[in-house]
């Protein structure tokens, strides 16, 4: 929490380069924008955590090893891609393609159902965000300087998985995820040549992406997200 609070104040305190003129002006006869983004992500699958759900969690009427048996880390990842800032009336629509990777390290030590190992997943996710970006102070700062933006997203699922361990439990993984993401973006940054430089952060919930004996559908934990820092410079 402390992660995400600090990157929405460093967002808000970056507006302050811009200007506080009126520009009402600027909001007509906009075109088409594109931008590239990259930066750092953290996220991708999540694992179940109240394994006391897990079938075999109880044994004779005793905490079972399967209460503690399966354990899961997330590494940070990053991410690049590119988007098109289309003008809606005073606001944006935001569409384009990122390319997600996110390192994450599944740990068995389960003796109830004897399943021991690690699982190391990289996943690469190939995600089209669309949102709906919501200019915000439209009478002191251009289009697109501070924008709230809310929408969904799809994701295509590549895992490259490595398993190490004695016996580790089956697993499928599903190809294609989805959600709904929220998230703040700040482009105070204007170049001689009306290019633009700025920031956005944004957050991702969506469906289950990875299966095993520890991550039923049923379990209602095992699920997608991810939140993300960007770089983004913008074409003129």
């Amino acid at each position: 929490m402390k992660t995400q609070t600090f990157f929405l104040a460093a967002l808000i305190v970056l507006t302050g380069c811009a200007s506080s003129r009126k520009v009402s002006e600027a909001y007509q006869n906009r075109k088409v924008k594109f931008g590239v983004e990259a930066g750092a992500n953290n996220g991708g699958i999540v694992e179940n955590t109240d394994l006391s759900k897990v079938e075999g969690a109880t044994v004779d009427g005793l905490s079972g090893a399967t209460a503690d048996g399966f354990t899961g880390a997330t590494s940070m990842g990053f991410h690049a891609g590119a988007h098109a800032i289309i003008p809606v009336g005073r606001n944006d629509v935001q569409a384009g393609i990122t390319y997600f990777y996110s390192p994450q390290k599944f740990t068995y030590n389960d003796a109830v159902t004897g399943y021991f190992g690690t699982r190391e997943i990289s996943l690469s996710q190939l995600v089209v965000p669309v949102t709906y970006n919501i200019n915000l102070f439209k009478r002191r700062l251009d289009p697109g300087t501070l924008s709230l933006k809310l929408g969904g997203a799809l994701e295509y699922n590549i895992p490259s998985i490595r398993d190490e361990g004695s016996n580790l439990t089956d697993y499928s993984i599903k190809k294609i995820s989805g959600g709904v993401t929220l998230g703040i973006s700040t482009m105070p940054f204007r170049f001689s040549d009306q290019s633009r430089l700025g920031l956005s952060f944004d957050i991702y919930k969506g469906t289950q992406i990875f299966d095993d004996f520890y991550n039923r559908a049923e379990y209602e934990m095992p699920t997608s997200s991810y939140m993300k820092l960007s770089v983004i410079y913008q074409f003129n």
